[in-house]
């Protein structure tokens, strides 16, 4: 971890360097959870995941409990919790779920750092039907594999198909097998299937926060 002059912080050695308090997550409110875990489970990458109803209409909507899962089979997942009726307090699935239950597929986009302000409007509360995307003046281009249409200002847009939901309590998980992705030219390290970390720049959630990378190790064993 570094300060943005690159100085590490923290402690490299992973010995303890001072006093620890804990708790017992039935001994704290919903609310201290939620804000416990998105503060320390950082950074998280932010799925921009593209939808439609039955009418055709397409939904746009950023979620942070997500990541890849596995790569053979290629999948992904993100999860969510319900969405609440202000004026009758009805609790109902919200309009990406709804979307995916009734046509099995979904794009996932991954947005970069300069996109902050498009993610964090994307997730604001429509009536259900309207598009997110048309309000915020971006562009639908198709889809190669499924019928949902991709976003083409997003670097990074995976076609996938329902593998299935689990619920989890007041959450429901979405686990999509991938088909085919689709990545700017730019961003794809020539002659490889994969992208360039510093040019992707992909924005992620710290917290309360929208947080970037900027710097990055070659020296874990991990990317031997």
């Amino acid at each position: 971890m570094s300060t943005p002059e690159g100085k590490p912080t923290g402690n490299p050695t992973g010995k303890s360097t001072g006093k620890f308090v804990s708790t017992h997550f039935d001994e704290i409110t919903r609310a201290e959870r939620y804000f416990f875990m998105t503060s320390t489970i950082v950074p998280r990458p932010i799925s921009i995941v593209g939808t439609i109803d039955e009418q055709g209409r397409d939904n746009l909507a950023p979620f942070s409990y997500f990541n890849a899962i596995s790569s053979d089979p290629p999948a992904l997942m993100f999860s969510m919790g319900k969405k609440k009726n202000r004026q009758t307090g009805e609790v109902t699935h919200k309009d990406t779920l709804a979307n995916i239950l009734k046509n099995k597929e979904f794009v996932v986009h991954i947005a970069q750092a300069a996109q902050v302000e498009i993610v964090d409007h994307s997730g604001e509360e429509h009536a259900y039907g309207v598009s997110e995307r048309e309000k915020l003046g971006l562009t639908l281009v198709p889809s190669r594999w499924i019928k949902v249409p991709r976003v083409s200002e997003f670097a990074v847009a995976y076609e996938c198909v329902l593998e299935q939901t689990v619920e989890l309590g007041a959450n429901t998980m979405v686990i999509g097998r991938v088909l085919g992705a689709h990545i700017r030219e730019d961003i794809k390290i020539k002659g490889e299937w994969r992208a360039d970390f510093l040019k992707l720049d992909p924005l992620a959630r710290l917290g309360r926060e929208y947080g970037a990378i900027r710097i990055v190790s070659d020296s874990f064993r991990a990317n031997q």
